[in-house]
């Protein structure tokens, strides 16, 4: 059997208040007479199972898809809309509120229309008129008749602010449109970037311990919007928005975890978005919390067990470079990676980036001081000086650095490595033809200064060699002779 005659059906109106329509003007009375009529389950259409939708749609001859835009299956914990799963509060089928002003547009009472996008728990106003939407008599009912009973619409409430972006964009996806250089954000469901947008922007705008539930419609709408023009830019903005909202926590000591840095928003993605997936925002704000604190390595951070440390407290530090906390926090200070000033509390609450500080410490303890460093590099003392002097040989802390002239030491790395450079040069063999003598005779003899002839050797410029029996830059030769040609044709 079809209904005949039909109305026009607009995926912008629920399909329970369009099956109230069509009832009333076929039978005079609402939507569960049509369904018994028809031989479809009331319950099992409110839910929007798809045999009931289906059905329907045939009787009432529309294309069944057409007819799913504008359904929301409902299931025992949570809902389904166009696909997406989605939570139960997110978007509601039942006509708690309307727009008085599209009511008006529509005549009379059996021809109001209850708009999709107003059951959007997020949508505070009329995207079409921007005035606030009004609160219906009574808010469990599925179609305007019903829930508005006897009552006349009443006058629109002008919104004063200016509709929000994230109005515009809501209403381009449910009309099955996106905005351009918004690729990010289309590849999530509704659910995930209002929420995220929520409880980012309520957190900049009300602090950590911000109540969402307890925020008037306007609060929630300004909270939403704040965040919205925030994740819509994509994941270098969110990461901002967090490096603001953790420097802004009340939170100071070391040990304060990710509620006392991240407040609701942390308290929301660990415990509150269990059940419908929160998209992109959990991942991103894993990684900032890996990223800015001292996460030990096996522990579960929203979901995810840390495998890398990435930073270290000055405790933890302290049994990783096994150095006393005391004198760790003085290296620390030589090595500038604390203030001069700071106090023992602030060393205590200061986290250092793993990968760049446990090097740095170890460094300092297998060091080589100043005094050592010739004769480990088999040089005279005047030879390291000149090396020294035209930053081949650098110290573990710069120069301008703090504690650079009380504490100059070598990092033994550096002076492997720089052995290591000697060692590349051609062996001197014993039959080699030419006056061969160290590279310190031969400055003596008048090649020029110590550190000009050694920098042209390693630019390639003179021929250096190394002696197999002698080490470091006692072991670099050259040819007097062939130096003395090259210092008069120069």
């Amino acid at each position: 059997m079809t209904l005949w005659p039909s109305l026009p059906y607009n995926s912008e109106e629920t399909l329970l208040s369009f099956a109230d329509r069509l009832s009333v003007m076929h039978t005079g009375c609402g939507m569960e007479r049509l369904l018994r009529d028809l031989g479809i389950n009331i319950e099992h259409f409110i839910s929007g199972r798809e045999e009931a939708v289906g059905a329907f749609a045939e009787a009432s001859g529309l294309r069944v898809h057409d007819v799913q835009k504008g359904a929301i299956r409902v299931f025992p914990r949570g809902a389904s809309f166009r696909g997406e799963y989605i939570s139960k509060t997110f978007l509601s089928p039942r006509a708690a509120r309307y727009c008085p002003s599209c009511l008006a547009e529509d005549g009379q009472m059996a021809d109001h229309r209850f708009r999709l996008i107003w059951g959007f728990r997020h949508v505070a106003r009329c995207d079409r008129h921007s005035s606030w939407l009004v609160d219906a008599a009574y808010k469990n009912e599925t179609s305007l008749r019903l829930a508005m009973g006897s009552e006349m619409p009443e006058e629109p409430q002008a919104a004063k602010s200016g509709t929000p972006d994230y109005l515009f964009w809501l209403r381009t996806r449910l009309d099955g449109g996106s905005l351009p250089g918004n690729h990010w954000i289309d590849s999530q469901t509704l659910e995930q970037v209002l929420a995220a947008s929520e409880m980012l922007g309520a957190t900049l705008e009300h602090g950590h311990r911000v109540a969402t539930k307890k925020l008037s419609a306007a609060q929630t709408e300004e909270a939403t919007d704040i965040g919205f023009s925030i994740y819509r830019e994509g994941l270098e903005a969110v990461a901002d928005a967090l490096d603001t909202i953790r420097m802004t926590s009340p939170a100071s000591a070391v040990q304060a975890g990710p509620l006392a840095h991240y407040g609701k928003l942390y308290d929301w993605l660990h415990r509150r978005s269990n059940t419908v997936d929160p998209g992109p925002i959990r991942d991103i704000l894993r990684d900032h919390i890996v990223k800015n604190s001292a996460v030990e390595p096996g522990t579960k951070v929203l979901g995810v067990e840390v495998t890398e440390r990435k930073y270290h407290t000055l405790q933890s530090l302290s049994a990783e470079v096994d150095i006393p906390r005391v004198r760790l926090s003085r290296v620390l200070k030589r090595l500038g990676q604390l203030p001069e000033d700071a106090t023992e509390v602030d060393c205590g609450n200061a986290v250092f980036e793993a990968a760049k500080t446990v090097p740095m410490v170890e460094a300092f303890k297998s060091a080589v001081r100043l005094q050592d460093v010739p004769d480990y590099l088999g040089a005279s003392k005047g030879q390291f000086e000149a090396l020294y002097r035209i930053d081949i040989v650098k110290p573990l802390i710069p120069r301008t650095g703090r504690g650079s002239v009380r504490h100059v030491v070598f990092s033994r790395a550096h002076l492997d490595d720089f052995l290591r450079s000697l060692e590349e040069l051609p062996l001197l063999a014993d039959d080699a033809e030419g006056d061969f003598h160290p590279i310190a005779y031969a400055c003596q003899r008048g090649a020029g200064l110590f550190e000009d002839v050694f920098v042209d050797i390693q630019a390639g410029k003179i021929c250096g060699y190394r002696h197999s029996d002698k080490v470091g830059i006692g072991s670099v030769y050259v040819d007097v002779s062939s130096l003395s040609k090259f210092k008069k044709s120069a």
